[in-house]
């Protein structure tokens, strides 16, 4: 047996474990069950998860979505619980704040039964080798489980919405038809990103199911929406870059039509990747190969890499809607989530195809157009700032904290040069009504094997500014929340951080 099987098995284990006090503590208390989850397209999926599964059940609960896990919250919630005989689970956020929800949830005063579901470094970890993440395991079982205490990366190989499905799973065998919506949490989170954009770790097995239950199938397909008119889909690619094509949707709607495609719908529409066969697919790849080839001096292999990856679809979704593909359902997810349209992303996840999916269609081209703007004040304006070690940007009007973090992953993403990805960088979006930041921290992959930890980053540069914000998250993407007035010397704080960590790696 090797090691990750025998992880594996413990992890089943635990959660076995976990659902036996789960429902001894719903027979005694005779309780309903109160769900905490975030706003993003993995806290959403995570939530619907749950919520499908005590449906199922026939378990009364409720779902409450939170922007952060942070200490008010945390103390508002321990009021609101006392004598309410609620249970509580805290999904894909709990861990970064364990000590803060034991503190005051199981106290003298309180004594609130909860669970917490995460794919977080537990609170006051710095990484997935410190040697706290044993004696954390030993002192939360059973009420917390979380993938680091079985050696499986929080980061890339699993996410919350894929720990509430091995959760949910442990409760009743038929919830294994909700492995689809874990794999939307974790392409929510990016973690398709093994070789040709494949899922690793847990997130594997948890697409085994998935497949194995003929709910979702795996071809190799060109690396572009197979939704978006097939010129901008190109155009836009943060993957593949066309020296004086990229950026320019006319001038690739012309070179897409120089190699004898008919690029027009009998509506008059432009053309998806889903419009095109087989024969025309070949046609696109060979073209962009040999035009990059040329003109980048790549070798065809490289290019191939980025070009040809895995897709997952949905077989029991329309082909062509938002929900047919994982990236596609989880992007309508998480525009539901930081447009203020939370529920309807759970309704939509929780299997309504009908009012919750045209409402959320209708606010999605809100939410694109917000992006697209935020982006474009950003390069037009000038907007990113410097130092020595890291960059950062302030939202001012214009990006709010709903969307600073995903703002921010899209620049670190995308290949426009408005930022230096050899730098982390440090999204500031001020709170509506209270005078913070909130800030949202993302590194490229390539600095983060360097040794940057913006999760570890960001909770030393709190305690150097003396701060007592909850903050954390993954290495290469955290958060926290900053005073106006702490703002300049945190952000230096940050700055000397990076710098050691990259000095001492």
């Amino acid at each position: 047996m090797n090691k990750k099987t025998k992880n594996l098995e413990l992890l089943n284990s635990d959660l076995k474990k976990t659902k036996n006090w789960f429902i001894d503590h719903l027979q005694k208390l005779e309780s309903t069950v109160h769900i905490y989850t975030h706003l993003d397209a993995d806290g959403l999926s995570a939530g619907a998860i749950l919520g499908k599964a005590l449906y199922r059940d026939k378990i009364p609960f409720q779902i409450t979505v939170l922007k952060q896990l942070e200490r008010e919250e945390i103390i508002k919630i321990a009021e609101n619980s006392k004598d309410s005989k609620k249970f509580l689970i805290f999904a894909d956020f709990g861990s970064g704040q364990y000590l803060e929800l034991t503190e005051k949830l199981n106290n003298l005063d309180n004594n609130v039964p909860f669970i917490i579901l995460d794919h977080h470094l537990p609170q006051n970890v710095s990484d997935k080798n410190d040697s706290k993440i044993k004696e954390i395991y030993s002192n939360s079982r059973p009420w917390h489980i979380n993938p680091y205490f079985y050696e499986f990366d929080g980061s890339g190989e699993i996410s919350g919405a894929g720990m509430c499905y091995f959760f949910v799973k442990s409760l009743n065998q038929k919830n294994f038809d909700l492995s689809p919506i874990a794999l939307v949490g974790a392409t929510g989170d990016v973690q398709c990103r093994g070789p040709n954009n494949s899922f690793i770790g847990l997130n594997a097995v948890i697409l085994e199911h998935a497949t194995k239950a003929d709910l979702l199938e795996v071809s190799n397909d060109l690396n572009f929406s197979s939704i978006k008119p097939l010129n901008e889909a190109i155009s836009y690619s943060s993957e593949i870059t066309l020296p004086g094509l990229s950026d320019n949707t006319s001038k690739m709607l012309k070179f897409l039509k120089s190699l004898g495609i008919l690029m027009e719908t009998s509506q008059g529409d432009i053309k998806t990747l889903n419009d095109l066969n087989q024969e025309e697919k070949q046609k696109v790849s060979s073209a962009i190969i040999e035009y990059m080839s040329l003109k980048l001096d790549i070798e065809p292999s490289e290019i191939i890499e980025k070009l040809i990856v895995s897709k997952y679809v949905l077989k029991n979704e329309i082909v062509g809607s938002q929900l047919h593909d994982l990236n596609d359902f989880a992007y309508l997810l998480n525009s539901c989530g930081r447009s203020d349209n939370a529920s309807l992303g759970i309704a939509i996840a929780m299997g309504d195809r009908k009012i919750a999916y045209n409402k959320a269609k209708d606010h999605l081209l809100n939410y694109k157009k917000s992006l697209g703007q935020a982006l474009s004040w950003l390069k037009d304006e000038n907007k990113i700032q410097y130092k020595n070690n890291i960059q950062y940007f302030f939202g001012e009007n214009v990006i709010f904290e709903n969307i600073v973090g995903t703002i921010a992953s899209m620049l670190i993403f995308s290949k426009s040069g408005i930022i230096d990805i050899n730098k982390p960088i440090f999204g500031c979006a001020k709170r509506k009504d209270e005078e913070v930041f909130k800030i949202s921290g993302r590194a490229h992959k390539d600095i983060v094997e360097k040794g940057v930890n913006l999760s570890e980053a960001i909770r030393e540069a709190l305690e150097l500014s003396n701060l007592e914000a909850l903050g954390g998250g993954h290495p290469p993407a955290a958060g926290t929340k900053v005073p106006i007035n702490k703002i300049d010397v945190f952000l230096e704080n940050c700055d000397s951080v990076i710098e050691k960590q990259l000095r001492e790696n």
